[in-house]
């Protein structure tokens, strides 16, 4: 199943501790915010502060607009500037201080002993082309530009902040991704352990 996905699909949620909001893009089967496999979602963060914890899960976040954030991860400090990424467990004690002004991120958490997951952003301007079987294969487009997307023959044109979302059952998928200029476009693929 495809899904072309934009801001009237996607949902805003408090965070799981009050302090903000998400806009969840996508997620597993799950009623609440501690049942779910993955999930892939936006947050404005306008304030300095703690982050939610996850336990169990591994989480990806990348910075999609602002100056950056400097995140304190158990102690350890992260400096994350615009599209710039950090892997940790959401386990972990997590807060963060704004560089200059409010951010948006981008992020996906997952269990990483029922997925393995591929996490990568797509910066050239040329066409990307690639086979993949994950279980799901999501894509985000964080440019102004359109970026067009050929899935086994059937074209999708993604705009600003809009996903295209699928979800198979191991089967081959080839997928074209085409931008007239730069592309600036999140691959996630999430394979079943």
């Amino acid at each position: 199943m495809i899904q072309h996905l934009d801001k009237a699909d996607y949902k805003q949620m408090l965070w799981k501790n009050g302090a903000g909001y998400t806009v969840e893009l996508a997620r597993s089967d799950g009623d609440s915010l501690d049942t779910f496999d993955w999930r892939i979602s936006m947050a404005d963060v306008k304030t300095s502060g703690d982050f939610s914890k996850f336990n169990g899960m591994q989480r990806i976040l990348t910075v999609l607009e602002g100056a950056g954030i400097v995140l304190n991860i158990a102690g350890d400090s992260e400096h994350l500037r615009t599209l710039q990424s950090v892997q940790f467990s959401g386990d972990r004690t997590t807060s963060c201080r704004l560089i200059d002004g409010p951010i948006r991120d981008f992020n996906l958490i997952y269990h990483p002993e029922k997925w393995h997951s591929c996490y990568q952003w797509l910066f050239e301007s040329a066409s990307t082309e690639m086979l993949s079987s994950a279980d799901l294969i999501f894509i985000f487009n964080q440019s102004s530009e359109p970026l067009e997307i050929e899935v086994d023959r059937q074209v999708f044109r993604l705009v600003h902040q809009q996903s295209l979302k699928i979800e198979q059952q191991k089967a081959l998928k080839k997928l074209v991704l085409k931008s007239e200029r730069f592309k600036q476009a999140c691959l996630i693929e999430l394979t079943k352990i």
